[in-house]
């Protein structure tokens, strides 16, 4: 089936054997000439299970079991980031939290507590909302950097199709304590980059390198040390926000 999408401002077609695609992205669906198309067969798909697989046995899980369709999702969004790199964007893990006209983006290596973390923001801003849960689209535009939902957003699905200033990048770290300070680029740079997408093909990966490189000059960062305390949304909110 075909159909187009907008996502960070930018129409992508999509043709696709599975009607999963079309369900998972109906928030996202517009009409009009796409800027680009992707289209997906079934050795993407069989890449995808082979992915799947490999990086189970890499972590000592036995290997799920996923459908043709689902495999095509993330078969069409690998395609996607991978082509977004031309209009100056690229896939950050993350959570991001919308509140009062700007985006927060909370990253960690997985287990860590994002979704945790952002909920706390729910609870405690009852204008606050999950503008993705886990795998945003970061864009540069008119010199600043912009967090865009997409219907890829992890298990749970937080997502909404909104886009965003980001006002602010916020690395989790467990402690005790609920602490924030403001860091230096350098020293999460290494954590940055492995929670960003990184694509095989070379030219690719020195684009996705750069833009790294230009989130650092652009945004400013944060270390939170939580201990899953509700009030650590207080302490990372009025921490980032007065700095504002």
């Amino acid at each position: 089936m075909k159909f187009t999408i907008s996502l960070a401002g930018v129409k992508i077609g999509v043709t696709s054997l599975y009607e999963e695609v079309y369900t998972l992205c109906r928030d996202y669906l517009v009409s009009g000439e796409p800027d680009f198309s992707v289209t997906i067969d079934a050795s993407d798909i069989e890449f995808e299970r082979e992915k799947s697989a490999s990086e189970a046995k890499h972590e000592g899980r036995i290997p799920e079991y996923f459908s043709d369709g689902y495999l095509e999702t993330l078969a069409v969004y690998r395609k996607i980031v991978v082509k977004m790199l031309d209009y100056n964007a690229f896939l950050m893990h993350g959570a991001v939290v919308g509140l009062n006209g700007k985006a927060y983006l909370f990253t960690a290596p997985s287990g860590v507590g994002k979704t945790t973390h952002t909920s706390f923001w729910l609870k405690k801003y009852p204008n606050a909302f999950i503008l993705n849960g886990d795998k945003p689209i970061l864009r540069f535009m008119d010199g600043k950097v912009f967090a865009c939902g997409t219907p890829w957003a992890g298990k749970e699905g937080r997502n909404k199709n909104a886009i965003l200033p980001l006002a602010a990048i916020c690395v989790l770290f467990r402690g005790k304590e609920n602490k924030i300070e403001k860091i230096d680029f350098a020293k999460v740079f290494h954590l940055i980059i492995a929670q960003t997408y990184r694509p095989e093909e070379r030219s690719a990966l020195e684009t996705t390198l750069q833009f790294v490189g230009k989130l650092g000059e652009t945004v400013p960062f944060y270390a939170l040390a939580c201990n899953l305390d509700p009030n650590a949304a207080c302490v990372a909110k009025e921490g980032m926000v007065a700095d504002e």
